[in-house]
């Protein structure tokens, strides 16, 4: 069995994605195929003997879609980038003209110049360029759909565009033509080419929003992508300089390999000679460098800050850790969102029933009608029916809506990539925080320094900044901000001779002085044949010696300090009925503190977790959720070691500062580090979801209750009947009431 993912192209609603699911289906040899809207991508499984994707991408065209079978995430990216650009140019000029054209269509005569049958001439002319060469994509995508005998919104957009606009050039024409010459018209016809264009735009507009959020979909994969060493030094002594490079492709296990410092370690595999320390934040999210020796792993992917590395692979270049977490990362983007659309969902079955509820009036008037008013009263059914049941509501229900609250979020400083993602935030019942950059600041602050007697703190923080500057250890950046926040004078003199120990500290020359900082079991042994003994008690912690010449000074100690919105968030998620973990790469005593500190219970903190583990904790915790009845699980982390659990989640939120990784996997990005901000989001989410939701009742009520009205139902029995002008503004009123609605959000 063969397993690809691959982009599809043509997909604009839910209904869409069981289409391409089913034509997929339909090809011999295909086990499943499992498409996700939000992420505009296929997995199918299929039998390699018996199929390729050529064929199955052959079946889902008829079907009126397109499989992108372009491997190369740059060339992907560059064609979804045109196409979004190619979408704005549409939205601009349909914005540019209907804004005069709804001017014109609102005055009713009110302007002189724009009045009667020339102000309906006018809005022709307006309405025809945003109807023709904007609504293009619509309505081609609508005979598509036709042609493959199904319908979806575009069907429904494009019906009630393309009836309102032709029921307008017909009243225009035939009424101008009927009141010509000394009956000429003085009042404006009753046209309908502003909706025509309004519902053009907004439609077009939501979909400019989802291709922005469907190009950004892959960036996740390109930066994991980027990560890996494309050019690899294979250590060979039968070449001259006793090493040679090659591509990352032919690495295999067994080979050799140097790292030199500043420079990522391409392979996974162990270490044989050298001593250096690697930044392995990709994987932990620690920002402590772990010191590395023979016969210590490393990881693809990671960086190697200090000295040259020989390391002996022990996986090709396609089976590395990293290369998993590219893998898992795609495979959680192409899982089926939970969460389905309504309008959507039942746009396949309101297209022919509106069509047949029309039909099916139009010929009740023209068999059952007086002869002298059947046909007028049939073509007045027949267009009034599909006026009415023109989606304007139903396509503003949502975009809308969103459009409101993601300004509001913007002004909260949350950014959401699409409408889904409100949609996800507003069902989370559980969330799981990373620690480190999260809950935690993420960078190592002094917190206590301790002088021995007969020198003051200030002289201990500025002897050990002196030394410190000249290094990018992320303890040396906590000791040079503390020492420039306090406002320390830097010391006289020059500072050389800098070299850092892996794993031990640092020694410079300051002025005419040796300076040491470091572990103290690392300066006892560097000062006992000077008769120097390490006379302070240290604290539990990541504490750092400080020494100048022969002469002990003190100890710092740093610590990874809690946000001060941490626990203030845990506690509004708590009052909002959500749960919260912890899932750190840290050690269990870490997390355990941090725990405590911020009110999460100690049972529901994790440590020592690897990217992998806490992408399955999180799926463990959907999976209960789904089981309990309870439905969302978040994650909230900042790292690439956090890319797969945000991917894998039901709604996955980024700190803003974080990495680029970890905010193109997010649906959410926080603006800023504060994280009162997530209850904050997932509170106006549950008021956006609702009012979606009321908008929608709207929609549909409104067409069950007016349908039968236009049709004529209750004409024998009362005389009422809806006329195409009294449906073209019910329509609008349902639209200015979905508006409206929504506009309430703005106070949210």
């Amino acid at each position: 069995m063969a397993e690809r993912v691959v982009p599809v192209e043509g997909m604009h609603c839910a209904a869409c994605a069981s289409k391409v699911e089913s034509a997929a289906r339909g090809v011999a040899g295909v086990r499943s195929a499992s498409v996700s809207f939000a992420a505009r991508k296929m997995r199918v499984d299929f039998d390699a003997e018996t199929t390729d994707i050529v064929e199955i991408a052959a079946r889902v065209k008829r079907a009126g879609f397109a499989l992108s079978l372009d491997r190369d995430p740059a060339v992907r990216a560059a064609r979804e980038l045109a196409e979004e650009r190619a979408l704005r140019m549409r939205v601009m000029v349909g914005g540019a003209l209907s804004l005069p054209l709804v001017a014109i269509a609102m005055s009713h005569g009110a302007i002189p110049a724009v009045a009667g049958e020339t102000g309906a001439w006018m809005q022709g002319a307006l309405a025809l360029p945003v109807f023709a060469w904007c609504g293009w994509p619509i309505h081609r995508a609508a005979f598509m759909r036709a042609r493959a005998f199904g319908a979806d919104m575009n069907t429904l957009v494009s019906l009630g565009t393309g009836v309102a606009f032709a029921s307008s050039v017909w009243a225009l024409v035939a009424g101008g033509a009927a009141m010509h010459g000394e009956h000429r018209m003085e009042a404006m016809p009753a046209v309908w080419f502003e909706a025509s264009a309004i519902i053009v735009v907004f439609v077009l507009l939501g979909r400019m929003l989802e291709a922005r959020a469907t190009r950004r979909a892959g960036d996740a994969l390109r930066a994991l992508s980027a990560l890996a060493v494309a050019r690899v030094r294979v250590i060979d002594p039968g070449v001259d300089g006793g090493e040679r490079e090659v591509s990352a492709e032919e690495i295999e296990p067994g080979m050799r390999v140097r790292v030199r410092p500043g420079e990522r370690v391409p392979v996974d595999g162990r270490v044989v000679a050298g001593e250096s320390e690697v930044d392995e934040s990709m994987l932990t999210g620690e920002p402590m460098p772990c010191v590395k020796r023979a016969g210590d792993a490393v990881v693809a992917g990671t960086m190697n800050t200090l000295g040259a590395l020989e390391v002996d692979a022990t996986r090709a270049a396609g089976d590395t850790v990293l290369a998993r977490i590219v893998e898992m990362v795609d495979e959680a983007q192409t899982t089926k969102a939970r969460i389905a659309r309504v309008a959507d969902r039942v746009a396949a079955v309101f297209v022919p029933v509106v069509i047949a509820i029309a039909i099916a009036a139009a010929g009740a008037w023209l068999m059952l009608a007086p002869a002298d008013i059947r046909v007028a009263k049939a073509i007045e059914a027949l267009v009034s029916v599909l006026v009415v049941a023109c989606p304007c509501a139903l396509g503003l229900a949502t975009p809308v809506a969103v459009m409101v609250a993601s300004g509001r979020a913007a002004q909260m400083g949350v950014l959401f990539r699409s409408a889904g993602a409100f949609e996800k935030l507003a069902a989370l019942r559980e969330i799981v925080f990373d620690k480190t950059g999260t809950l935690t600041e993420g960078a190592p602050r002094v917190v206590q320094v301790i002088a021995v007697a007969g020198v003051d703190e200030a002289r201990v923080l500025a002897v050990a900044a002196a030394c410190e500057r000249a290094s990018e250890h992320p303890i040396a950046r906590g000791i040079v901000d503390e020492a420039d926040r306090r406002g320390i004078a830097r010391l006289p003199g020059e500072t050389r001779d800098f070299r850092a120990v892996a794993g031990q500290g640092a020694q410079a020359t300051v002025g005419d002085a040796r300076v040491l900082v470091g572990r103290a079991s690392w300066l006892a042994s560097l000062l006992a044949a000077q008769g120097v003994e390490i006379s302070i008690e240290i604290p539990a912690g990541t504490t750092v010696c400080v020494a100048e010449g022969a002469q002990l000074l003190g100890a710092i100690t740093l610590a990874d300090q809690v946000r001060g919105s941490s626990r203030g968030a845990i506690e509004a998620l708590r009052a909002l009925g959500v749960r919260a973990f912890i899932a750190s790469g840290d050690d269990a005593t870490a997390v355990a503190a941090v725990a405590l500190a911020v009110g999460v219970d100690a049972s529901d903190a994790r440590g020592a977790m690897t990217p992998e583990s806490k992408a399955a904790f999180v799926r463990d915790r959907r999976a209960h959720a789904d089981a309990s009845g309870r439905s969302g699980v978040a994650f909230v982390g900042d790292g690439i070691n956090d890319a797969v659990a945000l991917a894998s989640s039901d709604a996955g939120i980024a700190m803003g500062g974080g990495s680029d990784v970890a905010r193109a996997s997010a649906d959410v990005t926080l603006v800023s580090a504060d994280l009162a901000r997530v209850p904050d989001a997932i509170a106006l989410s549950r008021r956006t979801l609702a009012v979606i939701k009321q908008n929608l009742a709207w929609a549909f009520g409104y067409n069950l209750v007016l349908i039968p009205l236009a049709a004529g139902a209750f004409w024998p029995l009362t005389g009422w009947m809806l006329p195409p002008v009294a449906a073209s503004a019910a329509m609008a009123l349902s639209s200015v009431s979905v508006v409206m609605n929504s506009l309430r959000l703005r106070r949210a």
